[in-house]
């Protein structure tokens, strides 16, 4: 299914995937919030076990149009699967054919600068894979505590890592909302530049997996999470219970999560 602005804002898939041993239910939902119009988008395809959320940016139709087009790239790259290809390569080339594509609408728009962030869960063969860019996140809950997926690609999140600002400085930081990484960079040339964003993961029973936008994950927090997980709800009850506390605790965003339990 995916979201392409419409009416429809959720989408539930409760039919678990019997054609695997590890089974999964998905949910999700985007509210526009306060923003004139709404830039996030997310993709899921049973038949493919394939989730993606992006957030675009650029401004009314650009931003709506580069997380479109990231969307439809990369689910075309992964439909077009050969059984002889690696799952990162695969995704690599979505990625970078996603990116030129969101450089060529920016060419066509007048040269207007278009982007989208991404984060990605997707099953190639018998592997799961993460991969992200920007700020969209991937977190998993399992056994109770929190483990981030994705890697933030945000000017704070580089001076942390070049241990020039604390953590804690980080997260309140206004160098938070400057990316580094991103779809329609022109510094991404070729399916070898996205390798780094790209991870292997192994899901276990009793695993939930939020991906989200900024205007999602930075207005919720792990007890609210777990506390919705802990009532046995479904995954598109949950996921809209996120998306709604996220705006009433203040996101100015668009506001856009996925949630994937696993069993």
């Amino acid at each position: 299914m995916l979201d392409s602005g419409g009416p429809l804002n959720s989408f539930t898939q409760h039919r678990p995937n019997i054609l695997a041993t590890l089974k999964w239910m998905a949910g999700a939902d985007s509210l526009q919030g306060l923003r004139p119009n709404n830039e996030d988008r997310f993709l899921i395809d049973p038949g493919l076990s394939c989730f993606v959320v992006a957030d675009g940016m650029g401004g009314h139709e650009a931003g709506e149009e580069a997380s479109l087009l990231a969307l439809r790239t990369i689910h075309k790259s992964l439909q077009n699967q050969t059984t002889n290809q690696a799952g990162q390569s695969i995704l690599a080339q979505g990625l970078d054919q996603a990116n030129q594509a969101i450089l060529s609408a920016g060419q066509a728009f007048g040269h207007r600068r278009m982007g989208t962030t991404i984060v990605i869960l997707a099953k190639v063969g018998v592997t799961w894979w993460i991969a992200n860019l920007g700020d969209s996140e991937a977190w998993l809950f399992r056994k109770g505590k929190k483990i981030i997926l994705s890697h933030a690609h945000n000017m704070a999140a580089e001076l942390v890592r070049q241990k020039a600002m604390a953590p804690k400085e980080a997260a309140h930081s206004p160098l938070k909302h400057r990316l580094v990484r991103y779809l329609g960079s022109y510094e991404l040339k070729e399916p070898n530049c996205f390798y780094s964003d790209i991870r292997p993961f192994q899901p276990k029973p009793g695993d939930a997996l939020l991906l989200g936008t900024d205007g999602l994950m930075d207005h919720i927090n792990d007890a609210q999470i777990r506390a919705l997980l802990g009532k046995g709800l479904d995954p598109q009850t949950m996921v809209q219970e996120l998306t709604r506390e996220a705006l009433q605790q203040g996101s100015p965003d668009n506001v856009t999560g996925l949630l994937v339990q696993f069993f």
